[in-house]
């Protein structure tokens, strides 16, 4: 002898409970990525401004021209120079909200310049902040190289 089910019945009570978990996870893991966010944020606008500097390295060093990398701390930005006979600005950078410059030492009037070598006018650190109060340091040595550490 066979017994029928009503299937439809079925479908629902697995739609609703399919739904319910996925709400359940939804209200646990958001809370969690909004925690995270700014030291994501932070993460990438370091490794933007490495590749930034060592942008501006390579062009000078192929262009045989002076570029130099200026900060503006007022603004928490930055500026991709060359210069020439005049100041040409290649590129300029503001950062998101929850990133700011902390502090930058050794560097004159807040700028990295480099010379035809690759090198740099002077060494220094940048370091960068988030909200979440993480630090991120970029160094950079005589020799033009340029180091992330988080």
């Amino acid at each position: 002898m066979q017994l029928h089910r009503n299937k439809k019945g079925g479908m629902l009570i697995d739609l609703m409970v399919t739904l319910s978990i996925i709400a359940l996870l939804s209200t646990v893991t958001i809370p969690y990525l909004r925690k995270y966010q700014p030291n994501l944020k932070l993460n990438a606008t370091a490794r933007n401004l490495t590749t930034d500097l060592r942008y501006a390295q390579q062009l000078t060093i192929t262009e045989q021209k002076i570029y130099q990398v200026v900060f503006d701390l007022d603004n928490d930005a930055y500026q991709i120079q060359r210069i020439d006979t005049a100041t040409t600005t290649i590129k300029t950078v503001a950062f998101e909200s929850e990133v700011s410059i902390k502090q930058i030492t050794s560097l004159t009037d807040n700028k990295v310049v480099f010379n035809y070598y690759g090198g740099v006018s002077q060494s220094g650190q940048i370091i960068l902040t988030n909200t979440n109060n993480v630090d991120a340091v970029i160094n950079i040595k005589p020799s033009g190289y340029v180091q992330l550490e988080q």
